[in-house]
């Protein structure tokens, strides 16, 4: 069969043999289609070779050496960009061969354009693969690594364009330097955001390019961008599974991973499934630790997600025992969060203390994880914790009362096996650094901290036990100094502005009471009245709500006044008056005040009496709010609240719950830490029979003799 070609044999080359080969393929098939497409690559070539022919011609081509204006220069370079963006490679080609008769080629191709954009940038944006293959012959070589003002390359544009076939180019051109560093340059070069072609190629999820920038070099899967993400990171947040399974799959060094472990980003974003590869296929992986020196089962701890413990296996096992940088085991991290169920996960395969010498009771109690707390001690191994102690000597009681963790601290009060009278390193229970801490800085929480200490049996210091007695007889001077030293420190203005808010509110209160006296419920009897006696009486007199509401207002009215006497008094440079006066005033106001809402609630009651299910309302409704401000009062002088009574203590610990689930007081977590958990203080030797007179100085160093102190761990 007889084949016409419509390219003759002399202008590509094709030898007398092949057409008669055609000639000889009488039906036509695969050897002429291969034959056809063979003959169209030499015709390709050699159109290719007639216009590398002609470039090659321009740019050798003599020209003038007069130094040239850069201007004109820089207009040229812009009209060949303009040629690239809107002309096919023949104007191209033209456009090089009039422009190099009139300026130095190197100084055009050496010409940024817009945003500093080189030509290669240019043929890579237009998707002019003809020209670029064309560029790439005649440009200098560094422009190959020429980056504009985003620092981005010609590579990292042709990726984040999605323009594979430009990306391979480029990448095939740099194969072909000679010098073997430069090889590399363009696939490690970053841009100004810290990203690779691999980073983009990554982030553009063009698995094609991956590949085959991984086959080029795989040092760049091991570093961070700007945003501390490796590559690896990066096909994490992606989700693409086909990604994931090419980066994960090669034999990475962990050690040398950059950024964020790629594991712990695939527990953030919830991709068990990838945890499970990475499990598979790299344990060193799995195994990497964050900047904290956590791992998997520390993040996992901490955030609550049950489902990464499905992973805790034999293999496994031994990072439930690492610790991290501050010396915490897993197990101590779902203590610290509250995390109950992690806490039965881990117990099994985890130490029980941390690199402070703390266990899981502690970290329960410092952190105010009363849910931990009842569950620990409710447990049959675990209750034994409730007295041991950290390197510090503190006891879990220590360490609830120096982080002010009221709710923690009531399971551990209540409980019998509790020993509160042991003392720390520093001489100090439990009750004496809640009352330091106090003095320091009286916030909410550690007033409802030291309630719920001294609303207990266990409230007394052990100095009041003769534990000062055994103290050097140097430091027994030297706290006794340091509580006359501690009142001289005290500034005379911020007294004065307290005091100066009691007297306010005392004379209020005085005021109203005052008025209320003389308006009782149901006015007086007046002149039509039956008998002369009861002119002038209350009409409600023989009322029992009535009485007690003369009785409440007469209390509150008169304890007002004394506490307004006190005050005024109070009204001078001395702070020997000012402590008296806060100290005498405040039991005043706190009779006060429940006082005269026991006034107003009986006396409304009262006027609405002839409709009972009001009445009954209202004063049911105030018992509620009176037991609220009868414990908010209280909370200024917790002192008052000592009771050996159980049913009274669990009275006051249901107040103090309440006021921090409804204040969201636990949600507040160590607001004031003092650094490694301890508290500098002599508050255990400092001899004072009233908790008032009670001031801690920070430079006290005493130290205890041979006191007895709890077991160790």
């Amino acid at each position: 069969m007889d084949v016409k070609l419509s390219i003759e044999e002399e202008d590509v080359g094709m030898n007398i043999s092949i057409k008669e080969e055609v000639k000889k393929d009488e039906g036509g098939g695969a050897l002429k289609e291969m034959l056809e497409d063979e003959m169209d690559s030499l015709k390709e070539e050699e159109i290719w070779s007639r216009r590398r022919e002609r470039i090659n011609n321009a740019l050798a081509a003599p020209r003038n050496a007069e130094q040239q204006d850069p201007a004109e220069v820089l207009a040229a370079a812009r009209s060949l960009a303009g040629v690239i963006l809107n002309a096919h490679v023949e104007e191209f080609i033209s456009a090089i061969e009039r422009l190099t008769n009139q300026f130095d080629p190197s100084a055009i191709f050496n010409c940024l354009g817009a945003f500093d954009n080189s030509l290669l940038h240019v043929a890579v944006v237009a998707e002019k693969d003809d020209i670029l293959r064309l560029l790439l012959d005649c440009v200098p070589v560094h422009l190959l690594a020429a980056q504009n003002e985003w620092g981005d390359t010609p590579l990292h544009v042709a990726i984040g364009v999605k323009r594979s076939t430009a990306a391979a180019m480029l990448i095939r051109r740099t194969r072909d330097l000679p010098n073997v560093e430069d090889k590399n340059l363009i696939l490690r070069m970053k841009n100004k955001h810290g990203d690779t072609a691999l980073h983009m190629a990554v982030f553009n999820r063009d698995i094609e390019i991956v590949r085959h920038l991984l086959s080029e070099d795989l040092e760049p899967v091991y570093w961070k961008n700007a945003y501390m993400l490796s590559p690896l990171n990066l096909a994490v947040d992606s989700g693409d599974p086909a990604i994931q399974e090419v980066l994960f799959s090669l034999p990475l060094e962990s050690s040398r991973i950059q950024g964020f472990p790629p594991i712990q980003g695939a527990i953030m974003r919830g991709y068990f499934d990838l945890v499970d590869l990475i499990l598979k296929k790299n344990m060193k992986l799995f195994a990497m630790t964050d900047s904290g020196g956590g791992n998997v089962f520390h993040l996992a701890a901490y955030t609550g997600w049950a489902r990464v413990f499905k992973f805790l296996g034999p293999e496994t096992e031994y990072l439930a025992k690492q610790r991290d940088m501050n010396g915490d085991l897993p197990i101590h991290i779902a203590s610290k969060m509250g995390h109950v169920e992690l806490i039965e996960k881990l117990l099994p395969v985890s130490h029980l203390i941390n690199g402070q010498g703390q266990s899981i009771l502690h970290v329960a109690a410092k952190y105010g994880r009363s849910s931990a707390v009842r569950y620990i001690l409710r447990h049959t191994g675990l209750g034994m914790l409730i007295n041991g102690v950290d390197l510090a000597g503190n006891t879990t009681l220590h360490l609830a009362a120096m982080y002010s963790q009221p709710a923690a601290l009531i399971p551990l009060v209540m409980d019998e096996r509790i020993i509160p009278i042991w003392i720390n390193h520093e001489c100090l229970t439990a009750y004496d650094i809640a009352l330091d801490r106090i003095r320091r800085e009286p916030t909410l929480r550690k007033r409802l901290t030291l309630i719920v200490l001294s609303s207990s049996t266990f409230g007394k210091s052990p100095a009041v036990g003769g534990y000062l007695l055994l103290l050097r007889p140097e430091a027994r001077d030297e706290a006794y100094s340091i509580y006359s030293l501690r009142k001289k420190k005290l500034k005379i203005d911020l007294m004065k502005d307290w005091i100066n808010t009691r007297l306010l509110v005392a004379t209020l209160v005085a005021t109203v009471t005052f008025a209320a006296g003389f308006a009782v419920p149901g006015g007086f009897n007046g002149s039509d009245t039956a008998s002369k006696d009861d002119w002038g009486m209350a009409t409600m007199l023989d009322k029992r709500l009535f009485q007690a509401f003369a009785i409440s207002n007469t209390i509150a009215m008169f304890c007002s006044m004394i506490a307004v006497i006190n005050l005024i008094y109070a009204q001078q440079h001395d702070v020997e008056a000012a402590i008296a006066a806060d100290r005498h005033s405040g039991p005043l106001l706190i009779i006060a005040l429940p006082a005269m809402s026991i006034a107003f609630l009986t006396g409304v009651t009262l006027t609405v009496g002839k409709l009972p299910w009001l009445a009954h309302t209202i004063f049911y409704l105030g018992l509620v709010f009176l037991l609220i401000i009868s414990g908010a009062t209280m909370i200024e002088y917790p002192l008052f609240l000592w009771s050996h009574h159980r049913p009274i203590r669990r009275l006051i610990f249901w107040l103090v719950l309440a006021y921090i689930y409804f204040w969201g007081v636990e949600t507040y977590l160590l607001d004031d830490l003092e650094d490694d958990g301890t508290t500098s203080g002599t508050s255990a030797c400092q001899p004072s029979d009233d908790a008032g007179d009670r001031m801690i100085d920070d430079s006290s160093t005493a130290k205890c003799g041979d006191v007895p102190h709890p077991p160790s761990h």
